[in-house]
């Protein structure tokens, strides 16, 4: 079902939204940086400024942006690169994620936006492989974030989270434990308007 949905949009995103343009209406591209979070935000906050390169990874990607007056949709395909550290070891990732974004306008250049992430991961390794199990390359989250725009550039600041669980075991005698995925993304973005923006 999480593989047909996820197909479904990308579809739609490669083939439908080039056909459509309306005010504020345009292609873009967008990189950043994504820091990995325990969900001890504030500990976390304080590793950025400690150990800058520690739990880091970045994102390259496209995206289109659907405007009408100041709410948005903006789906964007994105390749993801990121490792982090765990009580078992280092875990690294590669990924396909493609969040569809709704965006709201507020006081002209501050922007909110909120919506669901889906995810497809190709590449997952760990330093201690015996410790973790496999998990399903699909997977379903949420993002949420504040950005400000200046003209056709912009910068935002999400929060990210997985909704399915990831597994690991202790030596296979203390059974296992659930983690989800948390990540805190900065994103640098510039959009090319369509010619029929106004």
């Amino acid at each position: 079902m999480r593989k047909s949905i996820f197909l479904f949009l990308f579809g739609y995103f490669l083939v439908l939204t080039p056909l459509i343009a309306q005010q504020g209406s345009g292609f873009g591209v967008k990189g950043g940086l994504n820091f990995n979070t325990s969900g001890k935000y504030f500990r976390d906050a304080g590793d950025i400024f400690t150990n800058p390169g520690e739990n880091m990874g970045y994102h390259l990607g496209v995206f289109y942006q659907l405007t009408s007056y100041d709410i948005s949709l903006r789906p964007e395909l994105i390749y993801t690169k990121t490792e982090f550290n765990t009580d078992l070891g280092m875990a690294k990732y590669q990924k396909i994620d493609l969040p569809v974004l709704v965006k709201l306008r507020l006081f002209q250049i501050i922007g909110f936006s909120i919506g669901p992430s889906f995810h497809y991961t190709f590449d997952e390794k760990f330093s201690a492989p015996e410790l973790f199990e496999n998990s399903d390359p699909f997977s379903l989250g949420f993002q949420m974030g504040l950005g400000v725009n200046f003209g056709p550039v912009g910068l935002d600041l999400r929060f990210e989270r997985e909704l399915n669980e990831r597994k690991y075991t202790l030596d296979n005698v203390l059974g296992k434990e659930e983690f989800k995925n948390q990540q805190l993304i900065l994103g640098l973005s510039f959009m090319i308007p369509s010619k029929n923006s106004k």
